[in-house]
């Protein structure tokens, strides 16, 4: 019997307009980039990378969606979610060369491109537009943490359900609310609570938050 496959013959080409919407690639950057991406299929609840071992590649999310955590002694947190049209990676296996601090989860059947990082760097010296693409994506993994520090560290708990949802709203549709409670740093039950809240109230609720003005 065929195994059922999620790569389809145009997948190839949603990586390279997922990569667009950080910069533009000429056609020479294009037919480069795609000879160094792999598109792979992982299926809900595969690890991509694990904590404590090194990952050297970045991940575009062609379909699908997971989460990062950081696993102690007592309990898994989750520290970053996403879904379709994110890249994302271990920064501390990019940028330090060490091993990674979270583990990567898939929450749904995906279909991820898989980028060598030091081929795209190999690559970023022979193409100024993948140079250019490979500074976006860093410059915005960094902004989206100093964002999402500051939401977890400044927001009260509603406030950091209003934004999250603002910035993502599709996620309250596709993760499991155990692991959006883990990321906004409360229980599932404190979830639960500001989610009824939010149904009696109307969609200016938290936006007088200084930080939320700015942020979102």
């Amino acid at each position: 019997m065929k195994k059922f496959t999620l790569i389809e013959p145009q997948t190839m080409e949603q990586v390279i307009a997922i990569c667009q919407q950080y910069t533009p690639l000429d056609d020479a950057s294009q037919q480069a980039l795609k000879s160094i991406i792999t598109l792979k299929e992982y299926r809900k609840n595969d690890h991509v990378f694990e904590q404590d071992q090194f990952c050297g590649d970045l991940f575009v999310i062609v379909k699908g969606s997971y989460r990062l955590f950081h696993k102690t002694t007592q309990k898994e947190h989750t520290t970053w979610l996403g879904y379709d049209d994110h890249i994302i990676s271990s920064l501390h296996c990019l940028l330090f060369n060490t091993p990674a601090k979270e583990s990567m989860h898939i929450l749904e059947d995906s279909v991820i491109g898989v980028i060598p990082y030091n081929e795209l760097l190999s690559l970023g010296r022979q193409y100024a537009a993948i140079d250019k693409l490979n500074r976006t994506i860093m410059s915005i993994f960094i902004m989206e943490m100093q964002e999402n520090l500051f939401a977890t560290r400044f927001m009260e708990a509603a406030d950091r359900y209003h934004y999250f949802t603002q910035k993502q709203p599709e996620a309250l549709q596709r993760i499991p609310l155990t692991y959006l409670a883990s990321f906004l740093g409360i229980t599932k039950e404190s979830l639960s609570r500001i989610r009824s809240g939010f149904r009696t109230r109307d969609n200016s609720f938290g936006l007088n938050n200084s930080y939320l003005r700015t942020a979102s």
